[in-house]
C-alpha cells in the first residue's frame, strides 16, 4: 500500500512496504546487542535466536542484502517469498555481482572485475568488496561464506529461503498482526503530512522529532527516489536500505534509498534528544491545553485509539462548529494527527510525542540545577573508572580491556574528542587517537569506534565523522 506526496527535490514517499518492513527488522536481530535504542522487541526475538541462526542473520544482512530486495508490489510476506523461490538461482546470484560491480565502479572510478571473475575467483572477489566497502567493514571469514554460495546459487537461495521463511514463522508473523494497523495508520497519516517545500531533514524532524543522523544523510545523496517506511521496531534509530529498482529479472537504473524511522510515542519519549521547547512556543502549547473542552478531546483519545469527528461531537454533546475549532487548535500544536476518511469524514489519534514534549519542557525548567549537579557527580565518577586504563599524563594505554562494559567506557572517552558534525579522514582519526592514547595500533580503535556505533565511515574509509549517539 502507498500513500506518496513529494517533498523538495528528491521524489520522496511514504509507504507502509510490508515485506520491507520485515525485512528491516530482520535485519536489526543480529546487531541488538551493539545498537542501543531498538525496540523490545528487537532484543526479544534476537535472544530466542541461536547463535548459529544469528550468524546466518548477518550472512544474509551484512553479505548478501541485494538478493532479498523486494519488488515493489509484493503485497505480503509469503508472497515474497514465494516469488523468491521461483526466481532462477543465476539470475539470484546476479542480484547480488551487478551491484558489487556498479559501488565498485563508484568507490574506485575503475573498471569493475568482470563477474565471471568474482565468482571463480576468490581473492578477485574479496579485493572488490574490499575495496569498495573499506578495510573497516571487511570481514574476510564472512565474505568467504558469501563467495562460497556465489559458487552454488542453489545453496544461496536455499539458505536465503530457509532463514528468512523460519523468521517469518518463528518471530514475526503474530507480531506483524499486532503492529500493521498502526503502521498503516501512520503510514497514512505521514504520507498526508508531507509538505513539497520540506527538506528531508525538516520532514524526519516533524515526523520523530529526531535530527537527521550524518550517516543517513550521507545514505541518500544521489538518490533519485526516497521511501520513508514506518517501523515499529527502530525505536530511537533510523536505518537506510540502499538498492536500485528491479522489474522481474532485469536490474532498473533508479537508485532508491529506503529510511526506515519510528514514533517516539512508541518508545522511552524522556530519552528522545529532541531540541528543548522556547518558553514563547511553550506558554502557547500550555494555553491550548488550558480548556475544558480539548482537554476532554484529549481524554476521550487516551481511552480510544481513534475516533471520528462525529463519535467526539456526540461524546461531548456540543455544536460540531465548536468542536470542529477545538479540535483544529490541537491539531494545530500537534496534539492530535488528523486524517481524511471517506467523503468528508475526518479521523484522529492522539499525539504522545508532543504531549510528553510539553512535559519534558516543564520539566527542564525546574530541573536544570539538579541536572549540573548530577553532571558533576557524574564526572567524578567516569574520571575515577578511566584511571584504571590511563597513565599519568591521562592518556588511554590499555586496549582491548576485558570487559564489555570497559571497552565501552573507553570508547565513549575516546569518542568525546572528535567534534560533531565534522568529516575525518583517516589520518586526522589516526592523529587525534594517537594524541590521547599510548596504543600503537589507531586502527583498532578505529574499528572499535566504528563497530560500537560511535563514528561510521564512508563505504571506501575516506572520511570519517562522529554518531549522535
Amino acid at each position: 500500500m502507498e500513500f506518496s506526496s513529494t517533498a523538495s527535490q528528491s521524489k520522496i514517499h511514504v509507504e507502509l512496504e510490508p515485506v520491507s518492513n520485515a525485512l528491516n527488522s530482520f535485519s536489526l536481530l543480529h546487531q541488538s546487542s551493539q545498537l542501543p535504542g531498538l525496540s523490545p522487541w528487537v532484543q526479544q526475538a534476537a535472544a530466542r535466536l541461536s547463535s548459529e541462526q544469528l550468524q546466518t542473520n548477518r550472512l544474509l544482512f551484512t553479505g548478501l542484502q541485494d538478493a532479498l530486495t523486494p519488488q515493489r508490489n509484493e503485497p505480503n510476506f509469503p508472497s515474497y517469498l514465494h516469488n523468491l523461490s521461483e526466481v532462477n538461482v543465476y539470475v539470484l546470484r546476479k542480484r547480488i555481482l551487478e551491484p558489487l560491480r556498479r559501488r565498485f565502479s563508484r568507490s574506485t572510478a575503475a573498471s569493475p572485475p568482470h563477474t565471471k571473475y568474482l565468482i571463480t575467483d576468490v581473492d578477485t572477489y574479496l579485493d572488490s568488496v574490499r575495496q569498495t566497502y573499506g578495510e573497516d567493514t571487511f570481514d574476510p571469514e564472512l565474505q568467504h561464506q558469501v563467495h562460497a554460495l556465489l559458487q552454488d546459487p542453489q545453496a544461496l537461495q536455499n539458505t536465503i529461503l530457509t532463514h528468512l521463511e523460519m523468521l517469518w514463522q518463528t518471530t514475526f508473523i503474530n507480531e506483524w498482526k499486532r503492529v500493521q494497523n498502526i503502521l498503516r495508520w501512520q503510514a497514512e497519516m505521514f504520507a498526508n503530512s508531507l509538505r513539497r517545500e520540506e527538506t528531508l531533514e525538516e520532514t524526519l524532524y516533524e515526523f520523530t522529532g529526531r535530527q537527521l543522523p550524518v550517516e543517513v544523510s550521507l545514505a541518500v545523496s544521489g538518490a533519485e527516489e526516497i521511501i520513508l517506511i514506518p517501523s515499529w521496531h527502530t525505536g530511537r534509530r533510523i536505518t537506510v536500505w540502499n538498492g536500485a529498482d528491479w522489474d522481474g529479472d532485469e536490474w532498473g537504473g533508479k537508485e532508491v534509498t529506503r529510511i526506515f524511522f519510528s514514533e517516539p510515542p512508541n518508545y522511552d519519549v524522556a530519552q528522545q534528544r529532541t531540541a528543548i521547547i522556547t518558553r514563547p512556543e511553550l506558554q502557547a502549547r500550555l494555553g491550548t491545553l488550558a480548556d475544558e473542552t480539548r482537554l476532554s478531546i484529549i481524554e476521550l483519545l487516551t481511552r480510544h485509539s481513534e475516533l471520528q469527528a462525529q463519535e467526539i461531537i456526540s461524546a461531548l454533546n456540543l455544536s460540531q462548529s465548536s468542536v470542529s475549532r477545538h479540535l483544529k487548535q490541537l491539531v494545530g500544536m500537534k496534539y492530535l494527527y488528523e486524517r481524511r476518511g471517506e467523503g468528508a469524514n475526518k479521523t484522529y489519534r492522539l499525539s504522545s510525542f508532543y504531549l510528553a514534549r510539553t512535559a519534558q519542557a516543564i520539566q527542564h525548567l525546574t530541573d536544570e540545577e539538579k541536572a549540573q549537579s548530577a553532571e558533576q557527580q557524574t564526572e567524578t565518577v567516569y574520571s575515577q573508572a578511566l584511571k584504571r586504563f590511563s597513565d599519568q599524563s591521562g592518556r588511554i594505554n590499555t586496549w582491548p580491556p576485558s570487559k564489555q562494559i570497559d571497552k565501552l567506557l573507553i570508547l565513549e572517552y575516546l569518542a568525546s574528542f572528535f567534534e560533531k558534525g565534522r568529516m575525518y579522514n583517516e589520518k586526522e582519526v589516526n592523529s587525534l587517537l594517537q594524541k590521547h592514547t599510548t596504543i600503537q595500533d589507531p586502527a583498532a580503535l578505529r574499528r572499535g569506534l566504528y563497530e560500537y556505533r560511535f563514528m561510521s565511515r564512508q563505504p571506501d574509509g575516506s572520511q570519517y565523522w562522529l554518531i549522535d549517539q
